[in-house]
C-alpha cells in the first residue's frame, strides 16, 4: 500500500488539473464547469488508487486473483453516462449540444485515473493539451474558421408585379445553387402585397449573402427581406 503522503498528492493534482480543465467550461456558462471536473478527476483518482493498492493484502488467500485494471475499465465505461448526460438536442434547430462538454469530462476521468496510478506528469501534460484545445483552439476556430452552426432563416420575396408561380422554380434553384437547405415555399399576401416566404438553412453567412443578391436581381421583385429564426420568432 502507498503512503498516506502520496495519496494526499495523487489526489490534490487530481482535483487541481480537474479545475483548470473546468475553469474554461465555469468561463463559458457550461454546467459541467470546475466543481464538476474536479469532482470527476477526484472520484476517478481515487477508484484507481483503490483499485490498484487496496486489495493487495488479499494475495496471500488461496483462490484470490487480483487485477487491478477491473474497476478501472469500469471508469471508462461508467464516466459516458455523465458525459452523456451534457448532451441535449435543440429540435427546433436541429442541432446537438454538449458534445465539448461531455468530450471534457471524459479526458478529465482518464487525468483522474493517470493521477491515481502515479502517472503526474502524464496527467499534467494531458491537461495542458486539454486547456489548449478548449480555449485557444476554440478561439482560432471561431476568428479563422468559416462558421459551421447551421442556422435557419426567413426570407421575404416582395414582389412588385407579374406571376409569383413563375418566380417558385427561379428562386428555388437560386437558393439549392448558394447550397441553402430549402424547408418551405409559401406565396402571402399581406396589405395588398404579395410575397414569397423562404424558410431555409444555411452553414456559411456568405453564400446566404450571395443569394440575397441575385434575388434582388430578378425581374419582379421589389425588395427581399430577412430574418434569423430567433427574430421572426419573437415577433410572431
Amino acid at each position: 500500500m502507498i503512503s498516506l503522503q502520496v495519496v494526499l498528492l495523487r489526489l490534490g493534482l487530481a482535483v487541481v488539473l480537474g479545475i483548470l480543465v473546468g475553469v474554461e467550461r465555469s468561463l463559458r456558462q457550461h454546467s459541467a464547469g470546475m466543481r464538476t471536473n474536479a469532482l470527476v478527476s477526484l472520484g476517478c483518482a481515487l477508484f484507481t488508487i483503490i483499485s490498484g493498492y487496496s486489495f493487495t493484502e488479499l494475495l496471500h488467500l488461496n483462490h484470490i486473483q487480483l487485477d487491478p485494471t477491473r474497476i478501472a475499465s469500469y471508469i471508462v465505461a461508467g464516466i459516458g453516462f455523465l458525459g452523456g448526460g451534457a448532451i441535449y438536442v435543440l429540435r427546433d434547430r436541429e442541432r446537438v449540444k454538449g458534445l465539448t462538454t461531455a468530450a471534457a469530462i471524459w479526458v478529465v476521468a482518464a487525468i483522474g485515473m493517470a493521477c491515481g496510478a502515479g502517472m503526474l506528469w502524464e496527467a499534467t501534460i494531458a491537461t495542458l493539451f486539454a486547456v489548449i484545445v478548449l480555449y485557444p483552439l476554440h478561439k482560432f476556430e471561431k476568428h479563422f474558421l468559416p462558421p459551421c452552426e447551421e442556422k435557419q432563416y426567413r426570407l421575404q420575396v416582395h414582389i412588385a408585379g407579374g406571376n409569383t408561380d413563375n418566380l417558385l422554380g427561379t428562386i428555388y434553384a437560386m437558393c439549392a445553387k448558394k447550397r441553402l437547405a430549402i424547408g418551405s415555399l409559401e406565396i402571402k399576401e399581406e396589405q395588398a402585397e404579395r410575397m414569397i416566404v423562404v424558410i431555409c438553412r444555411a452553414r456559411d453567412i456568405r453564400l446566404l449573402a450571395e443569394a440575397l443578391d441575385l434575388l434582388r436581381t430578378l425581374e419582379g421583385v421589389s425588395q427581399v427581406k430577412m430574418q434569423v429564426q430567433d427574430e421572426w420568432e419573437q415577433n410572431m
